[in-house]
């Protein structure tokens, strides 16, 4: 057993949907969160500064003596470098292994610009599923609308222009290709009516929990979890409460202290 914290990490609040997966599967799991809510969005910033904020964020964790870090974030999973993994704590990036309604065709992958341009969900999928027909995405601003606690309406719009843009207009089922967008669902459906929306953060948590398993590091005492944020406590503090109740959240600079 090893009763040491999970890390999760993010470019802001998103990462709190799989955080949120892991406490209500295995409460006796405490968490380390770092959302970098100061340097979001991360979606419009170039392949080189995601893997270095990545880096400065693993660092961090590293230091609060996590036993996993899993890394919350499609933007930073597929922009990272390839050596982001290694090391003797083991890193999870965001799961592909997902599944769609029976008989789907269409199905429209709906992702920040950055995780768009990797191409890394599109290839993966198109792969495993040939007779699925994909189309990519790229939501421009909403994740920053997200972060920011605007209005459903205006983030509803937002996709609802990338849809059109983007010819996804007649899809069956979207993939929730950043963990921002679950926490908004009412928007998604306002944009695409009926449409079901996939999220991978079971098959992400069910990927971690595997490896924690295979070397007996599953906790066996409840911890106390901490939630640190780059800045935007005003946003973040009521949703963390909102999905963890009364825990500790914190500014925090990313020196690990």
């Amino acid at each position: 057993m090893d009763n040491r914290p999970i890390g999760v990490m993010d470019s802001g609040v998103g990462g709190l949907t799989v955080a949120r997966v892991l406490h209500d599967l295995y409460p006796k799991e405490s968490i380390v969160f770092i959302g970098d809510s100061k340097r979001n969005p991360y979606g419009e910033r170039t392949r080189e500064e995601i893997a270095d904020f990545g880096e400065e964020m693993k660092a961090f964790l590293l230091k609060k003596d996590v036993k996993m870090i899993i890394v919350g974030c499609n933007t930073i999973s597929f922009n990272v470098r390839d050596n982001f993994t290694e090391g003797p704590v083991p890193v999870v990036k965001m799961s592909l292994d997902i599944s769609f309604p029976e008989e789907t065709k269409d199905v429209g992958i709906f992702a920040t610009p950055a995780s768009i341009r990797t191409h890394a969900h599109y290839h993966y999928l198109t792969k495993k599923y040939p007779d699925i027909h994909f189309i990519e995405v790229p939501c421009d601003g909403v994740a920053a609308a997200i972060e920011q606690k605007k209005e459903e309406n205006l983030i509803s719009s937002l996709v609802l222009k990338a849809v059109k843009e983007y010819h996804a207009c007649g899809i069956e089922a979207g993939y929730w290709a950043c963990t921002h967008y679950p926490l908004v669902p009412g928007a998604f459906e306002k944009a695409m009516p009926g449409v079901p929306f996939i999220d991978p953060a079971l098959p992400t948590v069910e990927k971690a929990v595997r490896i924690l398993k295979d070397k007996d590091g599953l906790a066996e005492k409840a911890g106390e979890s901490r939630f640190y944020f780059t800045d935007g406590l005003e946003h973040a503090l009521p949703l963390v409460e909102s999905l963890f109740g009364p825990v500790v959240v914190e500014k925090t600079d990313l020196l690990g202290v």
